[in-house]
């Protein structure tokens, strides 16, 4: 009788501890977002998420990302080789953890614009930003560009001459852009409506002015914009 005393009262102290850690890690620990939810093998996102560290465990059902880093607001991973179709995403740290359902593609989508493979920390540029007038090359294809006409102040709203431009590939061409900057504030507000296009939908843009990447080291300006919809980014430079 007093060893199955005994016995409860060790059950009930173990019950009393995991659920001690379980609402610890339901109110400090977990993933909020993933940006975005579907990427090829070899291509990174950023897990929005809280109460992680360097030692963040990422796994995509059971492989390990082939990178981790520590972000602001969360943790940016790459997708590993040998996984394919949706797979459980989860983050682990000591006792707890949190998972979501994330699609690993088998290529890139053909609907949305060529973004980089890596997640791109914003660094504010150096200089005066000035006017944004002129036609903005994705960093990944030249030939497609974002022809963005404003109204010759510092901020302001798009003019009706601002369009999406593709040389070869019509559902990026000849799209509608409107929008607002800000060049005092650094900001930049974008809707590129693609409805028009079979398929085609709007999309919604917002980022700001950064430093430029080593992949344009000389181009005179760079603008990081993030899709709401699909949670990619798009880099144009001037």
């Amino acid at each position: 009788m007093k060893n199955t005393f005994r016995l409860l009262i060790a059950s009930l102290m173990i019950l009393l501890c995991l659920a001690e850690c379980k609402n610890k890690c339901e109110g400090d620990f977990g993933i909020q977002s993933i940006q975005p939810a579907a990427n090829p093998v070899g291509y990174e996102i950023f897990i929005a998420c809280k109460g992680v560290t360097a030692n963040t465990k990422v796994r995509f059902d059971a492989v390990d990302a082939a990178s981790v880093k520590v972000a602001e607001g969360g943790l940016i991973a790459k997708v590993p080789s040998g996984i394919a179709g949706t797979v459980s995403l989860s983050i682990e740290e000591g006792d707890c953890s949190d998972s979501r359902s994330f699609d690993v593609l088998g290529a890139y989508p053909s609907n949305v614009p060529l973004s980089p493979p890596v997640i791109i920390i914003p660094q504010s540029p150096s200089g005066t930003i000035g006017f944004i007038n002129n036609e903005w090359k994705n960093i990944l294809d030249k030939n497609h560009r974002l022809s963005l006409q404003d109204s010759g102040t510092p901020f302001g709203v798009l003019s009706d001459f601002s369009v999406e431009i593709h040389d070869s590939i019509p559902y990026f061409n000849n799209n509608p852009i409107t929008g607002k900057y800000d060049t005092l504030a650094n900001t930049i507000f974008l809707v590129i409506d693609r409805t028009a296009q079979a398929g085609g939908y709007k999309d919604t843009l917002t980022g700001s002015f950064i430093a430029n990447l080593p992949q344009k080291s000389d181009a005179d300006l760079t603008i990081l914009l993030t899709s709401k919809r699909t949670g990619r980014q798009l880099v144009v430079y001037r």
